[in-house]
């Protein structure tokens, strides 16, 4: 993957910076989206790196986002979206609209936006790789979460309805679905859980590499299953 670029969004969260730190040693320029008023924070100290304020809900914010990345790297090769967020212990009847709302922007139409973004640059230059992050609740989904699941199984219908609209044209369109994560904030938020069970970030970077290098370019429209223990 030398000389090629790539936007992560939620690239300093706890996934978003492991991915990150991959692609910068595989020799990738990486842009990366930071809520706005939010600087960098804990971002691996790597050069090749251009941080952007972008509200990823927003259309305009997006396209500045994917404009600036463009103009400072001349490409974009690649788009991982992991930039999302949870909501869940509700049934549906007791869901707030505003909570429904805000699954679906969060999760849903950010990988929209930046999808609908980077796709034309990707069939300029033929070739282009984008994961999207869905998650086990999309394909298992359970009670008490349910905006949350719809909204995760609205970024794999996006994935599927994506490929079908790519097919010939170098670029290939995937979707993961972990299992809780194997991180310090799942461990604090869930202490009693077995955590034995959950999916370690290194494994889920491992399979976005792999889905974003050259050997990858006739998997597309799959929602890849990475559970662990669960």
């Amino acid at each position: 993957m030398s000389a090629k670029t790539a936007i992560v969004t939620g690239g300093t969260g706890a996934l978003g910076s492991v991915v990150v730190q991959e692609f910068l040693k595989s020799g990738m320029a990486v842009g990366v989206s930071l809520v706005p008023g939010h600087p960098p924070g804990e971002a691996p100290a790597f050069s090749r790196v251009v941080f952007h304020p972008a509200d990823l809900r927003r259309e305009e914010d997006v396209t500045n986002f994917v404009r600036t990345v463009h103009a400072d790297l001349g490409r974009i090769d690649v788009l991982v979206n992991i930039a999302g967020g949870y909501s869940g212990g509700k049934r549906v009847e007791e869901t707030p609209v505003s909570e429904w709302d805000a699954m679906m922007e969060m999760n849903l139409k950010t990988a929209f936006l930046m999808s609908r973004a980077v796709l034309p640059l990707m069939r300029e230059q033929g070739f282009g790789r984008i994961v999207n992050i869905a998650a086990m609740a999309a394909l298992r989904p359970a009670g008490r979460r349910g905006a949350y699941a719809v909204s995760k199984g609205g970024v794999v219908t996006l994935t599927e309805a994506i490929h079908e609209e790519v097919k010939g044209s170098g670029i290939t369109v995937n979707a993961i679905a972990p299992g809780t994560l194997l991180t310090e904030a799942n461990r604090v938020s869930m202490p009693k859980a077995d955590a034995s069970a959950w999916v370690p970030l290194s494994e889920v970077a491992a399979l976005i590499t792999y889905l974003c290098s050259d050997a990858a370019r006739s998997v597309s429209g799959n929602t890849i299953k990475i559970f662990g223990g669960a």
